[in-house]
């Protein structure tokens, strides 16, 4: 049974990462911002998730495994970064993946704080 709420979560958050990504091209912004985007919202939600769904199982399973491991996502990411160092965009290759990482610990963090 659980199987079927983490492919459900799963099927939620592939969806909601395309309209972020969608959204971002319509705001004709650089592809890196809505991986990032998603990235640091996912992280916020998972130390909220956490936090929350520590005796719900269930429910946890459901959001962190399923919606937010669909909905982040360090595949794009990494290739994010390659397709930065091929077009030669230095400065956004190194800043990138430094401000991603920090961002992710911090919203993590401020997820988990919030309710705590």
């Amino acid at each position: 049974m659980i199987w079927l709420l983490i492919a459900a979560g799963g099927g939620l958050g592939a969806i909601a990462r395309y309209g972020v990504i969608e959204w971002m091209k319509h705001k004709e912004q650089p592809f890196f911002i809505a991986t990032f985007l998603v990235n640091s919202v996912g992280s916020l939600l998972m130390g909220m998730a956490l936090h929350l769904g520590a005796e719900q199982a269930t429910l946890s399973s459901f959001f962190t495994i399923g919606f937010l491991g669909a909905f982040t996502t360090f595949s794009t990411f990494a290739f994010d970064v390659v397709k930065l160092i091929e077009e030669r965009d230095y400065r956004a290759m190194l800043l990138y993946p430094v401000l991603t990482l920090f961002v992710g610990i911090v919203f993590v963090t401020l997820g988990w704080q919030i309710f705590s």
